[in-house]
């Protein structure tokens, strides 16, 4: 059953993509499709073996690394984590599957999209089930190629092709650290298997501990859209829907999470980056959430939603609290895929495909199922009591108050204030999309209709999921008997007793009457107040909103500043080293030399015999004398091959 959950999807990709042409569109998609839902449910199974039953497993597959002391298997763990990690990335994935089957019923390329698809989930499963750091950094490699395949799908167009190579490139900046961590960890540990690195990292450095964290969350935060590394999330949303979808809600987006959850061990022992992920989790969450309240492109608005939400995990991992971590992830991954998916109704039934919210209004009356389905995903993102976001994103707010510190005092306004601008930009998406004024053409209106079935099953499962999965799973990852505290939670870190029983009652309800008054605030000033809103009225307000609505001019910076200085340090580098010192001094240069000397040796009947012998016998000598003593090489060497020509 393992190996089936682990290997299927990506013999799924394989069949797909290899036999699509004789299996035609339709059918390489159903079989992608039939061999991600197999897995899922044989991940089912798993979870349910491994958190009622308290199995572990190890699969040890074949030998790949064995170099001196240094051992590396091709293996798999099965643990609490792991499944934990397994049921939303490979329920998502067979939903958007399904919705794919609809979305993309049209497109001539459906093979080659479910192939990429597929194998992006095969090894999002290896990342998440590798029981050792270069398992997992496989994983970690190919679901990057895999999703640049998907976002510049529609090669074609110049703004996908620009957008993958935007997300490819600024997840290798973060792979880059992530490398050097890793052979900081060879070096260190001698070892990349996760039970020795756990048992060994409280006896070691603290400095080495430090700085081998610092590259995994420099790594984690390119994957996992943090600030400063955040660029290529809004455009990557050039993708199909359903790639949105997947890679936003379960998949690339929660890599980064997973590697610093699963490097707790070493993260526990590294004060400095704990305050570090804390502070970078609230700045994250804050920013995101000023961005999209000025944001107009529907899908861009849910991507920082999602970068918001991920902002908060972080947070939850700076303060210790990774099973609330962990919690976050596994509810976030139901609302938000639905919220993509809805998303991806509405674009798909405006036939000009739209994704500007301004120019919408009064869908209500066309999409009712859409409509349900979008509510139910903002309510559960709002953290509305009783829906899966409530239960998992407010104990992130009172974590940080229950720490005690400064820094998590400042952290619990910043997360405090992000969760009322979250119910700010969902309530303005929900009025302007359905409840306000028509603002399309009668065309549209006229051609609009209701998604196929293909894409309401999986819209309404997730509803379902949005709604009830946080309230029948939070005691396995909340409270003093989950079981997740004897795997995270370490001897002093009990913050969570005083979270549950000391904090004061009003600090608790905060979010919730944040909620409420952000909602009421967002409709009273819409529906009967719009004048308040007066933007183009005031010059400094325009001004404002004009530097958010850019992102904080972020792209600017990160391309006229970074990136121009950048390219310009190469341009100088390859002119005055590549093709400058090294040309000259290096095996090009002691290429050109060596041809001189053979040409004077032919040279050597027309010139004078002594003369030229003096030389080469010279140079002989210094090239000599260079081996004998512990002088320079380089120099003498050169020099006797300047008196060789």
């Amino acid at each position: 059953m393992i190996l089936v959950v682990i290997f299927l999807p990506i013999l799924g990709a394989l069949a797909s993509g290899f036999l699509g042409r004789w299996l035609g569109a339709t059918w390489s998609g159903r079989v992608a499709t039939a061999t991600i839902v197999i897995a899922a449910f044989g991940s089912y199974f798993l979870y349910y073996d491994v958190i009622i039953n308290n199995n572990i497993y190890t699969v040890n597959v074949a030998k790949w690394v064995s170099v001196e002391y240094l051992e590396i298997d091709w293996s798999f763990i099965i643990d609490e984590l792991t499944v934990t990690m397994l049921i939303p990335v490979l329920t998502v994935s067979s939903l958007v599957h399904i919705y794919a089957l609809g979305y993309m019923s049209h497109d001539p390329h459906q093979p080659r999209f479910f192939a990429i698809l597929s194998m992006f989930t095969g090894f999002m499963v290896v990342l998440v089930t590798g029981d050792n750091y270069l398992v997992m950094f496989v994983g970690w490699e190919f679901i990057g190629v895999a999703s640049y395949l998907l976002i510049s799908f529609w090669f074609t167009r110049l703004a996908a092709m620009k957008s993958g190579l935007s997300a490819f490139l600024m997840n290798k900046f973060g792979d880059t650290f992530l490398s050097v961590g890793l052979m900081i960890l060879v070096w260190a540990f001698g070892s990349l298997n996760y039970n020795t690195i756990f048992a060994l990292s409280q006896f070691m450095n603290t400095d080495i501990l430090n700085f081998i964290m610092a590259c995994f969350v420099i790594g984690a935060t390119s994957k996992s859209a943090q600030l400063g590394l955040h660029t290529w999330l809004l455009s990557s949303m050039e993708g199909p829907t359903p790639v949105s979808a997947l890679l936003h809600a379960a998949c690339l987006v929660c890599a980064g999470i997973y590697l610093l959850i699963r490097s707790s061990y070493i993260l526990e022992y590294s004060p400095t980056i704990l305050l570090v992920c804390l502070w970078l989790g609230g700045l994250t969450t804050i920013i995101a959430g000023i961005i999209a309240i000025t944001t107009n492109d529907i899908k861009k608005i849910i991507a920082l939603s999602t970068m918001s939400q991920l902002g908060l995990m972080v947070v939850a991992i700076g303060l210790s609290a990774y099973n609330i971590s962990l919690f976050h992830l596994f509810c976030h991954a139901m609302f938000k895929a639905l919220l993509f998916m809805s998303a991806g109704s509405i674009i798909h039934s405006v036939v000009s495909e739209s994704q500007d919210i301004r120019t919408y209004g009064g869908f209500i009356h066309y999409l009712p199922v859409t409509y349900v389905c979008i509510l139910i995903a903002s309510l559960s993102l709002m953290a509305l009591p009783g829906l899966t976001g409530y239960y998992s994103k407010d104990i992130i707010i009172e974590s940080t108050i229950g720490v005690y510190t400064i820094s998590g005092y400042i952290v619990y306004w910043l997360s405090l204030s992000s969760a009322t601008l979250t119910t700010l930009y969902s309530i303005r998406l929900l009025y302007l999309v359905f409840y306000n004024v028509p603002n399309a053409s009668r065309f549209i209106y006229h051609n609009m209709h209701e998604s196929s079935w293909f894409m309401l099953v999986p819209m309404i499962f997730l509803s379902f999921a949005s709604i009830f999965i946080g309230y029948l799973t939070r005691d396995i990852y909340l409270g003093f008997g989950s079981p997740f505290n004897s795997i995270f939670i370490h001897p002093n870190n009990l913050s969570i007793v005083d979270t549950e029983l000391s904090i004061d009652t009003t600090l608790k309800v905060l979010p919730l009457v944040f909620t409420i008054l952000g909602t009421l605030s967002v409709l009273v000033i819409y529906e009967f107040q719009y004048s308040l809103i007066n933007v183009y009225n005031s010059s400094l307000l325009r001004a404002i909103y004009r530097f958010l609505n850019n992102k904080f001019m972020f792209d600017q910076i990160l391309n006229n500043i970074i990136l121009r200085s950048n390219l310009a340090l190469g341009f100088k580098l390859n002119q005055f080293v590549d093709k400058g010192a090294l040309q000259v001094l290096g095996p090009r240069g002691i290429y050109d030399s060596l041809n001189v000397v053979v040409y004077n040796f032919i040279r050597l009947s027309t010139g004078s015999l002594l003369h030229f012998s003096v030389y080469l016998l010279t140079g002989i000598l210094f090239v000599l004398l260079s081996y004998l003593f512990s002088l320079p090489y380089t120099l003498i060497f050169l020099m006797g091959l300047v008196l060789l020509v």
